[in-house]
């Protein structure tokens, strides 16, 4: 069960104790007060602003035992304020927190796939909100209560809010949910004790000294070593606020959060974990007027970029990229020049040099027109961080390219962040890029107490300028002195898979290392790969339709089977030629020609 599942049930059993104890839930406001007096703690409405509240608009002092809240003017948000306090005191225990400083009653507690949302949701602080948000619209109005006034009492969605006082919107969304999302049984007893290491996985856990690069392939149980290196700290008494656990996606952050929670709960909520864009914008939030930033500066995608440029554009009278009826192409090129640079921690100052030395060094007219480029993107680049700073706004580029430059720059910062994170551990190392690098050495720049986890073997997506380039490094120019180890027991494959992956790595891939190995905890099974090499693109999809003919015997049908392709456009040909063969195929048809979308 994830956490959101958890920190909803919990909330709910907390509201059905509360009503029968005799609590009445339709006074929202005295019904969180009464949970809060069961747990010791004096709840306290304060003015708005008031300096107690330190800025924010709730605060928990556990040590106290004391809640304080501003005065809404709302029975609904000031009990909701309340609930979101005592969230945070049944999931965070002793550790002190910072004040609540916005609450959304209707947020989803599922996290944002697109836009600037991506990283807010993922940062450590704003996930803790987003779940504790959630917890107080739980603990005040369940789904199953929802539910039953719906369809039992038969009250609509506006009769509902009346009845509790609660805003209309977030009646909609509990009775969404309520009305459209399963019912989960209650999980049967079970340990949540995580399965033991292996001998390397424990000898890399364990590990005490300078830098660690710990290559682990697919099905090695990477994860599962992190989380046991977790256990180690743990063991030896390390403080969870002084832990810094990056990760590269925001599904990689929100799953290691689920994990860290079951082996060690004052992490989850203490440690700091997150994305390297998410710990950057905390920085230049935490540091904003080092950075000539607001306290929280706004966060611009590409979209937006170029609606920003539009209007500006025309005025820099550029020589090569003179597009101005439509010059989004051109700009949406240029940004992307713009982001490269800022991933190799490369300002608008130091780019506009490098193209002014391009030029001085230019010979033959294509090194012109080269540098002649260069120096216009170079002025883009210098109206595009003009117009950011005019509006205080920063764009994805900047989250870990001015973090980094702050830090190599500011001893007073670098000295404050290393101070406070004693402990750094990054999670898929293959795909970081430079300005990643730079940022963990400047945190830590003679590598002790550095744990990172990667393998160069998976590092396909190239993503933000990564490179498995910097795995290669490590031990001899970003960490020197540093040290590697290999995990080697695949949990996932058969010994035939691990065998043919070997292969491959050894004889066609540049970023195996010496020695590979691949050994399967599930041993053999006695069914090998196989490769086939098909002379022309017209006589792949009847060979895939005889094999697949071939394949189904008694044990072996249709639905048995799985065909997985490259792209969709491929997919969707390979499809119709299998049901033109008479091979019945599950096939939904290209994401964008589907009618929903």
């Amino acid at each position: 069960m994830d956490r959101i599942e958890v920190i909803r049930r919990c909330a709910a059993h907390l509201h059905d104790n509360r009503v029968a104890r005799g609590s009445d839930r339709t006074n929202p406001y005295t019904f969180a007060c009464e949970e809060a007096e069961v747990r010791d703690f004096e709840v306290r409405k304060l003015p708005l602003g008031h300096p107690q509240l330190k800025g924010g608009r709730a605060l928990l002092q556990p040590r106290a035992k004391v809640i304080l809240h501003e005065d809404t003017g709302n029975e609904f948000l000031d009990a909701f304020l309340v609930a979101h306090e005592i969230g945070h005191d049944e999931f965070g225990g002793d550790v002190e927190i910072p004040p609540t400083m916005s609450i959304d009653p209707t947020r989803s507690s599922d996290p944002a796939s697109v836009g600037a949302d991506r990283v807010v949701d993922y940062s450590n602080r704003a996930r803790q909100e987003v779940q504790m948000d959630m917890f107080a619209r739980e603990f005040l109005f369940p789904r199953s209560l929802t539910w039953a006034w719906h369809i039992e009492d038969n009250l609509g969605a506006q009769e509902i809010a009346d009845r509790i006082g609660a805003p209309y919107d977030l009646v909609a969304v509990q009775l969404f949910d309520a009305l459209l999302l399963p019912v989960l049984e209650e999980p049967g007893e079970r340990t949540s004790s995580p399965k033991p290491l292996n001998a390397e996985q424990q000898i890399a856990a364990d590990h005490e000294g300078k830098a660690l690069l710990l290559k682990a392939g697919p099905g090695t149980g990477k994860t599962q070593t992190l989380v046991g290196r977790l256990s180690v700290l743990r063991e030896r008494d390390v403080k969870p606020d002084s832990i810094l656990l990056l990760t590269f996606s925001n599904k990689a952050a929100g799953e290691m959060t689920d994990r860290a929670l079951r082996v060690w709960p004052e992490a989850a909520g203490a440690a700091w974990i997150g994305t390297f864009h998410s710990f950057g914008l905390d920085i230049m939030r935490r540091f904003h007027d080092r950075v000539e930033l607001p306290a929280d500066p706004r966060l611009i995608d590409t979209t937006e970029a170029i609606a920003l440029l539009e209007d500006e554009f025309p005025r820099l009278r550029l020589k090569h990229f003179n597009e101005l009826w439509d010059p989004t192409d051109t700009l949406r090129s240029i940004l992307s020049a713009i982001s490269r640079a800022k991933d190799e921690v490369v300002n608008n100052i130091h780019y506009r040099d490098l193209a002014e030395q391009m030029m001085a060094a230019a010979q033959s007219e294509d090194d012109v027109t080269a540098a002649e480029k260069c120096l216009g993107i170079a002025s883009v680049y210098d109206l595009y961080e003009e117009l950011k700073a005019e509006r205080g706004a920063v764009d994805f580029g900047d989250l870990v390219a001015r973090p980094t430059m702050l830090l190599e720059t500011d001893a007073e910062v670098r000295t404050e962040l290393q101070d406070l994170y004693d402990h750094v551990l990054v999670d898929e190392y293959q795909d970081v890029n430079r300005a990643s690098v730079r940022l963990l050495k400047a945190l830590r720049p003679e590598g002790k107490r550095r744990w990172v986890v990667g393998d160069a073997k998976q590092s396909g997506d190239r993503f933000r300028g990564a490179s498995s380039f910097n795995i290669d490094r490590f031990e001899t120019e970003d960490f020197p002195g540093g040290s590697s180890l290999q995990l080697s027991v695949n949990y996932r494959s058969s010994q035939e898979i691990c065998d043919s992956f070997r292969g491959f790595a050894q004889s066609r891939m540049a970023a195996a290392e010496a020695g590979f190995e691949a050994k399967a905890n599930k041993g053999t099974n006695g069914i090998k790969p196989v490769f086939v090499g098909i002379e022309a693109k017209d006589r792949e999809i009847d060979e895939i339709a005889d094999r697949i003919t071939n394949a189904c015997d008694e044990a072996t049908s249709f639905r048995d089977q799985a065909l997985i392709c490259k792209g969709n456009a491929r997919l969707a040909e390979i499809a119709a030629g299998l049901e033109a063969r008479g091979i019945p195929v599950l096939f939904l048809g290209p994401l964008f020609d589907r009618p929903e979308i």
